[in-house]
């Protein structure tokens, strides 16, 4: 059976590759690691050769050895170290083989930011638990041994996403497809200012683990975009969400209703304003409910978040489709309530 995303030996071909005579070399890591999540999905196809993004840049397997290394390098120890076994691998990794470092170059983890552009990228395309706490610098000598290696940021609040369980929690080859094109023909900082606060709370809430938080942020941003302040507008805050959030959903295709977006609205404003958004659903003394993903009101959370990734992808791809974000005025000739 064939290893996903390549056999381990590719990437020490590559380290080769990149290597020069007299000189050392060095390869940015990061590994997305599996832990216990990470369901199939009937359709989606799960890569069995190396991606490559762009120049340098690869989704690939390290060798055994090497992610052990990674997750060493991440996790506090103890004095004396004691050999850990771990009950969980390695999805696949992000690599970036930067080569000899030559005057001038940026010597930290990811000093261009490439493989946080792969993070941000991939989090728009398909939601997954990949952060940045497995990181890692690898420098290599002129023949390809490895000299050292120093951990990345590894700790924060970016160490690890959180996704919904039992749900995917990996690329498919379509996907990276997708995310390759994103690499080579699009800017990130092109948005209009309103997309670009919207995915600010998308990328917020991939981080937070409570959902009452998360569903604060994702409301936040749908608001940001649909949201206008133009003189004369007696609309209120809540019938401009529920009425342009479900119009747009209708253009990108994704289930949302009025009373789906109602039910949201009043879910963050509840949170907002200070109130148990759970009342209704707890007895007396009892905790909030175990949350699954077939429950209504995450379904309800799962397309807001799918409402907010499509419209910052279409925006990346579409400049006629961002345009309608540029002002109070273009949203309420695009969207009208």
């Amino acid at each position: 059976m064939p290893f996903n995303f390549g056999k381990p030996e590719f990437f020490q071909e590559m380290v080769l590759r990149f290597s020069a005579p007299r000189s050392n070399s060095k390869v940015h890591v990061l590994l997305h690691s599996t832990n216990g999540n990470d369901s199939q999905d009937e359709g989606a196809v799960i890569p069995d050769e190396p991606v490559e993004l762009a120049d340098r840049i690869w989704l690939c397997r390290l060798p055994d050895e090497l992610r052990d290394t990674v997750y060493r390098l991440c996790e506090p120890s103890e004095e004396p170290d004691e050999r850990v076994f771990r009950q969980y691998g390695q999805l696949y990794t992000a690599a970036l083989f930067m080569g000899p470092s030559l005057p001038g170059t940026l010597g930290g983890w990811d000093g261009y930011g490439f493989l946080s552009k792969f993070v941000t990228f991939s989090q728009l395309i398909h939601p997954t638990s990949i952060g940045f706490g497995s990181t890692a610098v690898f420098t290599y000598g002129p023949e390809g041994k490895l000299l050292k290696a120093e951990p990345g940021p590894c700790r924060g609040i970016t160490e690890q996403a959180f996704v919904v369980p039992n749900t995917r929690n990996w690329l498919s080859k379509a996907e990276c497809d997708t995310l390759k094109n994103l690499f080579h023909n699009t800017d990130i900082n092109s948005l209009p200012d309103r997309v670009a606060r919207a995915h600010w709370s998308l990328q917020h809430a991939a981080y937070q683990y409570f959902f009452e938080v998360r569903m604060m942020l994702v409301a936040s941003g749908l608001d940001a975009l649909v949201h206008v302040r133009t003189p004369g507008n007696k609309l209120r805050t809540g019938a401009q969400f529920t009425g342009r959030s479900v119009a747009l959903a209708r253009e990108l295709g994704v289930a949302f209703t009025i009373d789906d977006a109602k039910a949201v609205w009043a879910h963050r404003s509840d949170i907002s304003h200070g109130r148990d958004p759970w009342e209704a659903l707890k007895n007396a003394g009892s905790m909030p409910p175990v949350l699954t993903k077939d429950q209504p009101l995450v379904q309800r959370y799962i397309a807001c978040e799918q409402i907010l990734r499509s419209t910052v992808l279409k925006s990346l791809t579409e400049p006629s489709f961002a345009s309608k974000f540029q002002s109070d005025v273009s949203v309420e000739s695009a969207y009208p309530v």
